[in-house]
């Protein structure tokens, strides 16, 4: 762990300027955490991992994986509780990753991120995560390997690539967090056996968690529905004859199109139109009946994206801008609009086609 550490530290060297202080006065902080007090729900417990850099002597120099803690009533103020015991300067600059626990989440995110928008300390880039139970708990996971926020940070990252996730750092929450025509949604964390694991994605309405969530066979349904497409998707799809195995499409193309129309009795239909390229890298039972492969394709996930718009109605979270497709067509009804009724109780049709273009050597 000390070699990675040592390796870390020469890139964080190479990106920067540290000539008017000495780096070894300075812990670097590469993950913060964010829970509710166990003792006064109304104060904040938080945590923050950092790597304490201390000079041994002789140009030689030793890298601690730290772990600090604290409560106080806002996350400002946990900061310069911090700073009174710690030695040294807390560098946020690079802080990688943020962890939310899941109860203090659903007070509202807003008030605990506005700090790292203030000035110039806050890293933008970084990721925001949504953890199933205490953040601290995951935060203060040891892993000889490399620090458990890098560890998260790049769990998040690949998700992103396979279209388990969207793309979401800082300074993209801001602007949906504060936009009621389109809600967040955030990568949600367990630890499990000891070590973090992504579960799915945390649902929000505005900057507020819901307590309801997608997990990750719904996760790539939904980014497909955004027009979210990443480096590779794969979706798998039970055979008509036989339900108990399944088929593995890759999708290699995708065309979406998302239409609102006003209606004369005053209310909205919005319709979801997919077009999904796929080769099959994963055929069982070597079935060669192409259209029949489609279509099953295209009735499971019709059925399947059915599902998580119904959830995402009930729990009244938009991920997929249907208020923002409203607002730019219909301003004026927008304004006046009471989006939370008109949102839950409006019709989304749903069209999928799945088109096999490769088999891939399969068939």
């Amino acid at each position: 762990m000390r070699k990675g550490m040592l390796l870390l530290l020469s890139l964080l060297l190479l990106a920067g300027c540290w000539d008017e202080e000495n780096l070894s006065d300075r812990r670097l902080i590469n993950g913060i955490s964010f829970d509710l007090s166990e003792e006064d729900p109304n104060l904040i417990k938080g945590g923050i991992r950092a790597l304490n850099i201390q000079s041994q002597g002789g140009g030689r120099i030793e890298v601690k994986d730290e772990l600090l803690t604290t409560v106080g009533p806002t996350t400002g103020e946990l900061g310069h509780e911090i700073k009174n015991y710690v030695p040294g300067r807390l560098d946020v600059t690079k802080t990688f990753i943020i962890f939310l626990g899941d109860e203090l989440s659903k007070e509202g995110i807003s008030p605990l991120l506005e700090t790292f928008y203030r000035g110039n300390l806050g890293y933008l880039p970084a990721k925001v995560v949504v953890v199933k139970g205490e953040a601290l708990e995951v935060l203060s996971i040891n892993n000889d390997e490399s620090p458990i926020a890098f560890r998260v940070l790049n769990g998040v990252r690949s998700a992103e690539k396979n279209t388990l996730l969207p793309k979401v750092t800082l300074f993209t929450l801001w602007n949906t967090m504060g936009d009621e025509r389109i809600d967040p949604v955030l990568p949600l964390v367990e630890k499990e056996d000891g070590m973090p694991k992504i579960i799915g994605l945390a649902l929000f309405d505005q900057d507020k968690y819901t307590g309801r969530d997608l997990d990750t066979k719904q996760t790539t349904l939904l980014m497909l529905m955004r027009d979210d497409l990443g480096f590779t998707a794969d979706v798998f799809i039970p055979y008509e004859k036989n339900p108990q195995k399944t088929y593995r499409l890759s999708i290699m193309g995708l065309e979406r199109e998302l239409n609102t129309k006003l209606s004369k009795d005053g209310t909205f239909t919005s319709t979801i139109d997919l077009k999904i390229k796929t080769e099959i890298n994963g055929n069982p039972l070597r079935d060669s009946d192409l259209n029949g492969m489609e279509g099953q394709a295209d009735e499971v996930l019709t059925k399947r994206m059915e599902e998580i718009i119904k959830i995402l109605q009930e729990v009244h979270s938009d991920p997929l801008g249907i208020g923002m497709e409203i607002a730019s067509k219909y301003p004026k009804e927008w304004k006046r609009l009471d989006w939370e009724k008109e949102y839950k109780e409006m019709e989304i049709k749903l069209t999928v086609v799945v088109e096999i273009e490769k088999t891939g050597g399969l068939l």
